[in-house]
């Protein structure tokens, strides 16, 4: 593990392929992951927490709650109303077990069998606050996603709103919600103008390479979509899983991206 000082107060603890992001003062931890990074999260780890927050509904963001929750059973779940309820479908979790299993023993080396027992306590909307933290709704990459603002420290924390950013660089779009939100919400991100642009996996940016990767982020969503009304189904999954993507568990890859070209059709 990784521990990098964003700015004074604001800590990244890179853990593998995931990001988990820490507010000092404010005892707020942004980020769930999954369940092998937040034991190796754990390790190390040695803050109060008196909020963890759920960026999104996909396995890869909420597994990790099952972890943090054993040494953090007073610290309170933060997500978006329309993710809690997800917290009520037994298949769902089962799912975010099944995923979660297998990248964590593709990209960890590890196999966890712990059964689901994370919760939401704290349901929020556009303009809530998380102490002193401002919520941002992000939809697009899915229908349940916010986005963690600190104006104190222009610190802004946008999970995978602007795509998957690989470590070599390559922004892969992931409109798998809504095409126009997901555009909407990378035109309102950028217009922030954070000094610090947090992303749940791999990548972060300061200064001038922001606005730049905001740039890039629009371009490649941009150009994805022209492209992908001609792309077979198999053409755009060996588009789509690459590099870090290459760990995820293949068949809900597959039925993933076959989203991308849905929703640029549904939009007209």
């Amino acid at each position: 593990m990784e521990v990098i000082e964003l700015v004074d107060g604001v800590k990244l603890y890179k853990v593998g392929i995931m990001n988990y992001y820490y507010f000092e003062k404010e005892k707020v931890l942004f980020e769930a992951g999954l369940t092998c990074s937040a034991s190796k999260l754990l390790e190390e780890f040695e803050e109060e927490i008196e909020y963890i927050v759920v960026p999104h509904g996909h396995f890869d963001h909420v597994a990790g709650l099952s972890v943090l929750l054993e040494q953090y059973p007073e610290a309170r779940v933060v997500a978006h109303e329309n993710l809690a309820k997800l917290f009520e479908k037994e298949k769902v979790k089962a799912s975010w077990v099944k995923d979660d299993r297998e990248l964590c023993k593709k990209a960890y080396g590890d196999e966890y069998n712990i059964e689901f027992s994370g919760r939401v306590d704290v349901t929020v909307r556009e303009g809530d606050e998380v102490n002193g933290l401002e919520v941002i709704e992000s939809f697009g990459h899915s229908k349940d996603a916010i986005s963690l603002y600190s104006r104190k420290h222009n610190v802004l924390l946008a999970s995978d709103y602007l795509g998957y950013v690989t470590s070599s660089g390559k922004v892969i779009p992931m409109y798998f919600a809504d095409f126009n939100e997901y555009v909407k919400t990378l035109e309102k991100l950028a217009a922030i103008k954070p000094y610090v642009l947090g992303l749940s996996h791999n990548r972060y940016f300061v200064g001038k390479e922001v606005d730049r990767i905001f740039e890039i982020a629009k371009e490649e969503t941009l150009k994805l979509a022209e492209k992908v009304k001609e792309m077979s189904d198999d053409e755009l999954f060996k588009y789509f899983y690459v590099e870090e993507v290459s760990l995820y568990p293949e068949d809900t890859m597959k039925l993933t991206a076959t989203m991308l070209k849905k929703r640029v059709l549904e939009r007209g």
